[in-house]
């Protein structure tokens, strides 16, 4: 079977960071105001009051201190609440193919390829700027290498399908190098007036180079030794934003057209599953648990 390496990786960091103090600050002042506008809906019943957030609260739960966004006034804003991007014509780069293009860059330098090495890319993403034309090819375009691209969506496991799928497509001969993105920009789907889930995310595209082994030219590269995917479907992590909306009448704008979970479920439910994922495949390489240097 064809040995595939992963031979170079690139990040792109944003500009801005938000701590959770600031976070909290933000959030607070808005949902005081909240309190105050429904005082007396709250006290019918008929709405909920906004729970106060700190910055102990943020870390204990997530262990997060502070996040990368493109844009921060927006979110911080509490008479927007939402991140702020300026539009753009259809015949410039999108924010999302211009952003993950720079882990693009870094990644083919790192594994000392050039764009017209590269076979394939794949676009694995939890949310996409648009529809079509895909983002994947807007990016192809301005790479300009000849192949193919295609975008690909399976949440929080996006990266993790595309790298699979990468593996596959050079282990059956249909490639040689592919370049896996993930451009992530998920601060426009944080609902910044939730308590529970607002703290979570920040941008961050990311980028792999795969290729065959008697390729490579990159010092370091990582030997894929085997993947395995598994899915389970649930509601504990959901967000209803789509193309229907207007057809639903909705703005996109209600609660849940943004990213919430029911996290204490999500813990009980993922857990378990990733811990004996993780065992019985190291298990069947011969690998024990606690040769392991890294696991993410």
């Amino acid at each position: 079977m064809t040995q595939v390496v992963i031979s170079g990786s690139g990040l792109n960091i944003p500009p801005h960071s938000i701590s959770n103090e600031e976070l909290v600050a933000s959030y607070n002042a808005f949902a005081e105001r909240f309190n105050q506008e429904h005082t007396e809906q709250i006290a019918a019943g008929e709405i909920k009051e906004k729970p106060f957030s700190s910055a102990e609260f943020i870390e204990k739960a997530s262990g997060i201190k502070s996040r990368y966004v493109f844009e921060k006034e927006g979110a911080l804003d509490i008479d927007r609440m939402c991140v702020r991007f300026d539009p753009r014509p259809d015949d410039q780069l999108s924010l999302q193919a211009e952003q993950g293009l720079v882990a693009v860059r870094e990644a083919l330098a790192q594994a000392n390829k050039d764009p017209k090495d590269v076979d394939a890319l794949i676009c694995g993403c939890s949310y996409y700027q648009r529809a079509y034309p895909a983002l994947s090819i807007e990016m192809q375009n301005e790479l300009g290498f000849e192949g193919f691209a295609f975008d690909l969506s399976v949440a929080c496991s996006s990266a993790t399908f595309a790298i699979q799928t990468a593996v596959d497509a050079i282990q059956s001969g249909r490639a040689k190098c592919v370049v896996v993105c993930t451009p992530e920009i998920t601060s426009p789907q944080s609902n910044w007036r939730d308590r529970d889930s607002h703290f979570i995310f920040g941008d961050a595209p990311a980028a792999l180079v795969l290729e065959r082994e008697d390729t490579c030219r990159a010092t370091g590269a990582l030997r894929v030794l085997d993947t395995r995917l598994k899915t389970t479907f649930s509601n504990n992590i959901r967000s209803n934003f789509g193309y229907m909306n207007i057809a639903e009448d909705s703005d996109g704008r209600e609660a849940d057209k943004f990213f919430y979970q029911q996290g204490r479920r999500v813990f009980k439910d993922v857990c378990p599953m990733v811990v004996n994922t993780i065992s019985t495949h190291a298990q069947d390489l011969g690998l024990e648990v606690t040769e392991l240097r890294k696991v993410w």
